[in-house]
């Protein structure tokens, strides 16, 4: 049986998910992130795949319609220079139908750039573990990878039924029909 993209995404979120709750229960003395930080990541607004823009936008039609209206009210005033239109108080409105780089956000992430490996994550956490345990780090290349291949075959599947381009802005993506 073919999975579509669409089902091969929601299994990596499954993947991604397992491995965050993994790093962040086996190192939870280790992991400052919390809701209402002061560092918080969401500060961004960060660009996603095309995928994972229809796959928040089909989510945003599953909250209480009132809620769904101040969403895109939010959203249709965001600027691409400010910060994440879910963010409110410290915290995400649509956290459960959260993206993946979100749900990763913070957690060791394995990068390379130019021939040069490095571990990335946020300042205020693993400060009392160095090296960082094998075990508590993503592969981001390789993560990223997984989800660009899935917006490829997304892609492929419903381009013609939505012409859009292969990255929107997360505001963008919770004002999408």
């Amino acid at each position: 049986m073919r999975l579509n993209s669409f089902t091969t995404y929601q299994r990596l979120i499954a993947r991604v998910d397992e491995a965050a709750c993994r790093i962040q229960h086996r190192y939870a003395d280790q992991i400052a992130c919390r809701k209402g930080c002061a560092g918080n990541c969401c500060r961004i607004h960060l660009t996603v795949f095309a995928v994972e823009a229809i796959w928040l936008a089909s989510a945003l039609k599953k909250v209480p319609r009132q809620m769904g209206r101040y969403i895109q009210n939010k959203a249709a005033n965001t600027s691409v220079y400010g910060p994440c239109p879910l963010l409110e108080e410290g915290a995400c409105l649509m956290y459960a139908s959260r993206l993946i780089i979100c749900r990763t956000h913070g957690l060791p992430m394995l990068t390379e750039y130019r021939g040069h490996r490095a571990i990335g994550f946020c300042q205020k956490n693993f400060r009392n573990l160095n090296p960082i345990p094998y075990d508590a780090i993503i592969d981001l290349d390789d993560l990223n990878r997984k989800l660009a291949s899935i917006n490829d075959r997304f892609m492929g599947e419903f381009s013609e039924h939505l012409p859009m381009r292969p990255r929107l802005y997360i505001g963008e993506a919770l004002l999408l029909e």
